[in-house]
């Protein structure tokens, strides 16, 4: 079967398997991630346009789910901590932890009816495997930030 393709004013091309049920487009975009994950066997345009101001305004995006990652920082450093422990990573204090958070990935999901995109932060990927993630709904407000493996 021959690959179907949609082209986007943000994404460029997106290509997938016709046969497919999931499809994803990554790229690399300095040292964050991008996958752009949607089910079925097409993807119309305008699903990409919900999600593109993830991309295109990333930089706001990201301050708004690192303001949520502060307002609830006893708790998400806490469960952090309770995969890793304080003595296996650096910047294990509550005034230092969000700041010290490294974006890594970025995933969209369009025409998802609960997520719109997840921002996915480490410490550092030499350090742990465990992410904080920041999902936003498809409204494009923060929804849920949880500690992820």
């Amino acid at each position: 079967m021959t690959p179907h393709t949609v082209t986007h004013p943000v994404f460029g091309t997106v290509e997938f398997d016709p046969a497919g049920r999931s499809c994803q487009w990554e790229t690399t975009t300095g040292t964050v991630r991008v996958d752009l994950t949607f089910d079925g066997a097409t993807i119309a345009a305008p699903a990409l346009d919900e999600v593109a101001p993830f991309i295109t305004d990333l930089a706001t995006f990201d301050a708004h789910a690192r303001a949520a990652i502060e307002d609830d920082v006893d708790a998400v450093l806490g469960d952090y901590l309770d995969f890793d422990g304080a003595d296996a990573l650096p910047h294990t204090t509550p005034d230092v932890f969000p700041a010290a958070l490294h974006l890594v990935r970025v995933g969209l999901y369009p025409g998802d009816p609960v997520t719109g995109a997840v921002f996915d932060y480490t410490l550092g990927e030499d350090l742990t495997d465990h992410l904080v993630a920041v999902r936003f709904g498809p409204g494009r407000t923060v929804d849920d930030v949880a500690v992820e493996s």
